[in-house]
């Protein structure tokens, strides 16, 4: 393909989505559904979902969800970053660009690990259906070491014991990717998934937690007494459920949320541009001429950090990239804290890109120490 015609589709993809977007912003307004979200009875903005699905906005990255062969990527990651850049300049929201990527993957995940149920995962798609993914452990985080959650054997099924905790989605999913042990040999435990429907009998959600910021996103911890489940639920291979799903899902989230949370520093320049007009001093053209080229660097290296995920057949360590990412949006946020107080939109998506730059922050240190040490003896091996 030559360039001419690369950059003709690359056109075609970002006005499909930016129509896309428009036509259901056209249809819902998501700030008002938004608003009505606090209330059980109404705790995600279904409609507005719904449309975006309507528009082809989850099935385009997914078109086969029969696919099952371990070592392709049914997902173009490098056009789910584009799209999430988008997105959340669009609308605005780091939540609901986070609630997209987060099905997307799910989907993935039962297609590349031979999940049977075609159907439940074209619900997904189709915008019908909501998957939580249950790790994290009340006190423990997701630390393999120190996760409790069972699952025990029992003739054709498995009866699962043990509560997850900070579940996302938890409060409005109807199916929950659950991480249990299955076997343990001496101090090292091995992880199944299961996917297990919400109005199982033995799987209790406590009330929502009151997490502010990235909405329509919420959480809730996940009970399971004597939880009884077949054993057609096992998704993938049993006992490596922490190697299939757990660790390459940390670093896909990483990954293809940095270019949304470029999107989502543009949405602040795009902001103090639009509210700078009514203002009697004019805004330093200097200044902005700055953050808008360190936006546009955020923007260039979300897109090619995801793109070195459509190189590889296993998911690469891109710490490095991921590092210096956060680094560059850090930076714009100390710059724009000025104008905080004058220009108030401001402060809300900066609680929300701190909120996912801080997400993980754990495990890219422990990387980035292991970065640290190799360079170390490299340099004591030469020495």
């Amino acid at each position: 393909m030559t360039t001419q015609a690369k950059q003709s589709t690359a056109d075609e993809f970002e006005s499909f989505i930016y129509l896309a977007i428009q036509k259901t912003h056209n249809k819902i307004n998501f700030s008002e559904e938004l608003e009505s979200c606090s209330s059980p009875a109404q705790p995600f903005p279904f409609k507005f979902w719904k449309n975006l699905a309507d528009q082809n906005l989850l099935h385009h990255f997914l078109p086969q969800p029969g696919m099952t062969d371990k070592n392709l990527h049914p997902l173009p990651y490098k056009q789910l970053a584009q799209a999430g850049y988008i997105m959340t300049r669009t609308h605005q929201s780091l939540g609901l660009t986070m609630t997209w990527l987060g099905q997307l993957l799910k989907s993935s995940f039962l297609c590349q690990l031979g999940h049977s149920d075609h159907a439940y995962i074209e619900s997904i798609l189709n915008g019908d259906s909501i998957c939580a993914l249950a790790i994290s452990e009340p006190h423990v985080g997701a630390h393999p070491k120190h996760l409790g959650c069972a699952a025990a054997r029992e003739g054709k099924d498995y009866i699962i014991n043990g509560e997850k905790a900070f579940v996302s989605h938890g409060p409005y999913a109807d199916r929950f990717i659950v991480l249990a042990i299955t076997e343990q040999n001496l101090d090292r435990k091995h992880y199944s998934a299961f996917l297990v429907p919400a109005d199982n009998p033995g799987l209790k959600l406590l009330p929502p937690q009151p997490v502010k910021g990235l909405q329509p996103s919420s959480h809730c911890n996940a009970v399971f007494s004597n939880c009884r489940i077949p054993s057609t639920a096992l998704i993938g291979t049993k006992g490596q459920a922490f190697a299939e799903i757990s660790l390459p899902m940390r670093t896909l989230e990483d990954v293809l949320m940095l270019a949304p949370i470029a999107g989502a520093i543009q949405a602040q320049l795009d902001y103090l541009a639009k509210a700078g007009t009514s203002h009697h001093d004019p805004l330093d053209t200097n200044t902005i001429g700055e953050l808008l080229s360190l936006a546009e660097s955020a923007k260039e290296l979300g897109i090619l950090t995801a793109s070195k995920l459509d190189q590889q057949t296993r998911t690469p360590d891109l710490t490095s990239l991921i590092v210096g990412f956060r680094s560059l949006a850090k930076e714009v946020q100390a710059r724009l804290l000025e104008w905080h107080d004058e220009y108030p939109g401001l402060g809300e998506l900066a609680a929300d890109i701190e909120t996912l730059c801080n997400i993980g922050r754990q495990a890219t240190a422990t990387r980035t120490s292991a970065l640290a040490q190799r360079f170390l003896f490299e340099h004591k091996q030469l020495a």
